[in-house]
């Protein structure tokens, strides 16, 4: 594919309302074409759209001549009440002119510019869970990897961020509050939150990880806050972040578990894609994560006995006693991890919404 032309994208800013065509289907979304600059993207959506409609979609950013979009508020012209081209030129109007091209060229956008592409992204993506302990989604310490187990009464939130987010770590945190009987879990990517699970008595529902992430740091505010920290590899925390900030595949075959693992993971290989599969064991309602990480798998997760395994096989001996094991997956854009953008939430930024 030839280089995107840098003066094309001059004026195209983060949550920018562009309209799309569709072109083909891929797995989790479709490709498209920008016809007003003749520029190429891919637009991640759960909706059934059809090949030559006509979308209205975020820009999010843009790395290695693919334009990444958002499928927040996809919907045909029809739906909108006004055509797209009006859509555009409207918001081109109101939206400030931002130069992408050194973006294009290679060089790293300002980090406002960085943290508005993942704000955009991070809205379109809002995941929950619906298990029981969702906490034991995060596997624990790895082979030869040590913990650190603190009580918060003896230390300082802001000197826990500090270290966190200063010492950029790649880590899990999971804490516990008896006096709020709640539960949760951070994951951090360089530093940065890019998963959280909260559970309290009081509050059955599952959240996002915005939200969770929120209600966790109030939580390590409390004296009573027991909190464990354990390093993580990256290209396990990347894949499993793709469980929180990545999109869904839908599925529309008829292919067994063994079968669409297969090829999602050739996929993948093909594409240098990093994405997370959950695996689901119908006979002991079981669970299984697997990691792909930049088109590499990476092992697998098995929930209710907290192991990890690197062998695929491993995984392939469970489908094959498992008839009716499902298989779902979600994928993290390359983009996410690239210049273009700041992955993950901020801690210091999210105790300051407090």
């Amino acid at each position: 594919m030839p280089p995107l032309n840098p003066w094309k994208l001059t004026g195209y800013k983060a949550g920018q309302n562009v309209a799309c065509k569709v072109m083909a289907a891929e797995p989790g979304g479709y490709a498209v074409l920008i016809p007003k600059d003749n520029l190429p993207g891919f637009l991640p959506t759960e909706a059934k759209l059809k090949i030559g409609e006509e979308v209205l979609a975020q820009f999010v950013c843009v790395h290695n001549n693919r334009i990444l979009l958002s499928g927040r508020f996809a919907g045909t012209a029809a739906a909108t009440g006004q055509s797209q081209t009006g859509n555009y030129a409207a918001q081109q109007q109101t939206t400030q002119r931002i130069n992408w091209t050194e973006q294009v060229a290679g060089a790293t956008p300002a980090p406002h510019e960085q943290d508005a592409a993942f704000s955009v992204w991070a809205q379109a993506t809002p995941r929950k869970f619906h298990l029981k302990r969702a906490t034991d989604l995060i596997l624990p310490p790895m082979e030869g990897t040590e913990s650190s187990n603190y009580t918060m009464s003896d230390y300082d939130l802001e000197w826990l961020i500090t270290d966190l987010e200063g010492g950029m770590r790649t880590a899990c945190v999971k804490a516990s509050s008896e006096a709020r009987l709640s539960r949760s879990a951070m994951l951090l990517y360089r530093g940065r939150a890019v998963g959280c699970i909260y559970g309290r008595k009081s509050m059955p529902d599952s959240m996002p990880t915005e939200q969770s992430l929120t209600y966790m740091l109030q939580d390590l505010g409390q004296p009573d806050s027991k909190v464990v920290i354990y390093d993580l590899p990256e290209e396990v925390t990347l894949a499993m972040s793709a469980l929180f900030l990545g999109y869904p595949v839908q599925r529309s075959d008829d292919l067994d578990a063994r079968s669409y693992m297969d090829y999602l993971c050739g996929w993948f290989a093909e594409k240098g894609q990093t994405a997370c599969l959950a695996v689901t064991l119908p006979s002991s309602a079981a669970n299984c994560l697997v990691f792909v990480t930049r088109g590499q798998y990476v092992g697998a997760f098995y929930v209710e006995d907290q192991k990890f395994n690197p062998d695929r096989n491993y995984v392939y001996e469970l489908l094959a006693n498992e008839q009716g094991a499902g298989l779902e997956a979600s994928i993290l854009p390359p983009e996410m991890t690239s210049a273009a953008v700041r992955f993950g939430f901020s801690l210091s930024m999210a105790r300051k919404k407090q």
